[in-house]
């Protein structure tokens, strides 16, 4: 997939301010001070030492569909103002927004759909921003990057450039450059201030509530036990367990299950006890795994895997012992991944996720902005119909 030739480092466009871009192939190739000096307080996901262990561990490589190709802006100074994670794309696999029908119908046309540029964190289905700006940086530094990635475009004939689960600033960023949105509905538990986990279950409907504590002790008598590794202590042999129980349950859904031993390995070694590895267990047996990651405001719900559907083992593992931890640590929400009406009903509310889209050609653009209106008018309306089945108490008590 070599669209763009050059050394380490290839300039771009510059703006008529005093900034200039330019591609890195690989996030080696930025210091990591640099780099997280632009990243600083956006979350773990797009630290260089997340995207180095993508990288260098293979799962985000050029063999299997990822190519880096990241975009970094400096001041005249040399010093680095802003940044974005990327990626050239020979196909779609492992992304969480299918564009299969576009590729078909680009195709169909003549087109050639691939290679694609895609602005995202490969196999982190988490919002966040995507153009990462530094303390201080000029006011036009996002416009000048987005600049940037339609000359590239328009220069090595890429169809189409795809952010996947942009924040809202970015969004609105991508918005005002004329680029099309697409919503999805996923589910975030909030803490409003609970003092423990009885607290916030009194916070619940009754309905709701007697559910909850019913479900939990279930998984009680049943004798299933919780071991929980954090990361600076999580061996080769707690990783082997958790990878087989993901691939047991993806092999069973039909999906590819893509994390390694050795990501999981370098990702612990990288944030340490940010990471937990927790493992429900029956007899001794490890039934079900899930990984956490967890930062100064957020738990993110992350990986699942389990032996069989074990529906009140996932919900304890997953949510109801996620909340606990969350209330305890302090943190002010949990992440709950992608999708999943069931979660409403155990204390997460829906929130709207976002990819923004670019496509070179007019009548691209047209077709995909027509097909859009009618899928983000059902994606609207799911939204507005789950806010109105809160699983939490009304204002008459209820």
């Amino acid at each position: 997939m070599s669209v763009i030739q050059g050394p380490a480092t290839h300039d771009g466009d510059r703006n008529d301010g005093p900034l200039s871009v330019a591609m890195v192939f690989g996030i080696s190739g930025v210091d990591p001070l640099e780099w997280d000096a632009c990243a600083a307080g956006k979350g773990p996901f797009v630290s260089h030492a997340y995207l180095r262990a993508l990288e260098e561990s293979g799962l985000a490589g050029p063999d299997i569909g990822w190519r880096p190709a990241h975009m970094i802006v400096r001041e005249a100074s040399g010093r680095l103002v802003g940044a974005a994670p990327l990626y050239l794309r020979d196909r779609s696999t492992d992304e969480f927004w299918s564009d299969q029908a576009w590729v078909d119908g680009y195709q169909a046309s003549g087109g050639r759909y691939f290679p694609k540029l895609v602005m995202e964190i490969p196999y982190t289905p988490v919002t966040g921003p995507r153009i990462l700006l530094r303390n201080g940086a000029l006011s036009g530094t996002a416009d000048a990057l987005i600049a940037a990635l339609r000359s590239l475009a328009h220069k090595h004939g890429l169809s189409s450039i795809h952010v996947g689960f942009p924040d809202e600033e970015d969004r609105a960023r991508f918005e005002a450059a004329g680029w099309l949105t697409r919503h999805a509905v996923d589910y975030e538990w909030r803490n409003e201030g609970y003092r423990d986990f009885a607290d916030f279950t009194a916070a619940l409907s009754s309905r709701r509530r007697r559910v909850m504590l019913w479900e939990r002790r279930k998984i009680v008598a049943s004798g299933v036990r919780f071991r929980e590794v954090p990361g600076s202590r999580v061996a080769e042999a707690d990783v082997a367990i958790f990878l087989d129980l993901l691939s047991d349950l993806h092999l069973r859904r039909g999906r590819r299950q893509a994390l390694t031993m050795d990501f999981v390995l370098r990702l612990c070694a990288v944030l340490g006890d940010a990471v937990t590895l927790t493992f429900a267990e029956s007899g001794g047996v490890a039934i079900g795994a899930l990984m956490t990651v967890e930062d100064d405001d957020c738990l993110y719900v992350r990986t699942w895997g389990a032996r069989e559907e074990a529906r009140f083992v996932h919900f304890e593992t997953c949510y109801y012992r996620s909340i606990e931890r969350a209330i305890a640590h302090g943190l002010s929400r949990v992440n709950g991944g992608r999708g999943g009406p069931h979660k409403l009903e155990r204390g997460f509310l829906p929130v709207l996720a976002h990819a923004c889209h670019w496509f070179l050609h007019t009548n691209m653009r047209g077709a995909v902005a027509e097909g859009l209106e009618l899928y983000n008018a059902k994606a609207l309306a799911k939204f507005v119909q789950e806010q109105a089945r809160s699983p939490y108490r009304q204002r008459d008590g209820r």
